[in-house]
């Protein structure tokens, strides 16, 4: 039985790459800080920004919105 070339196997599948050098979790600890701070945005709001300082703009505007706004004082239930 022939060998298959490696060259010849589409992109991104195994047999194409030499993993007998991988390290296993190598950068899982760099992952696990990333994905803390990562946030996924819903399709439709993806839409109307395109990065993330689009984001954080519109964050800081509603942020500093909130504290403009007077706070409204929650009313007492009375028993039954």
């Amino acid at each position: 039985m022939s060998r298959i070339d490696p060259s010849k196997l589409p992109e991104g599948h195994p047999g194409r790459y030499d993993w007998s050098k991988a390290t296993r979790g190598r950068l899982a600890g760099k992952a696990g800080r990333a994905s803390a701070l990562l946030r996924v945005l819903d399709p439709d709001l993806a839409a109307r920004f395109p990065d993330s300082q689009c984001v954080n703009e519109a964050l800081r505007a509603l942020v500093a919105l909130d504290e403009a706004l007077p706070r409204r004082r929650s009313r007492r239930r009375r028993a039954a």
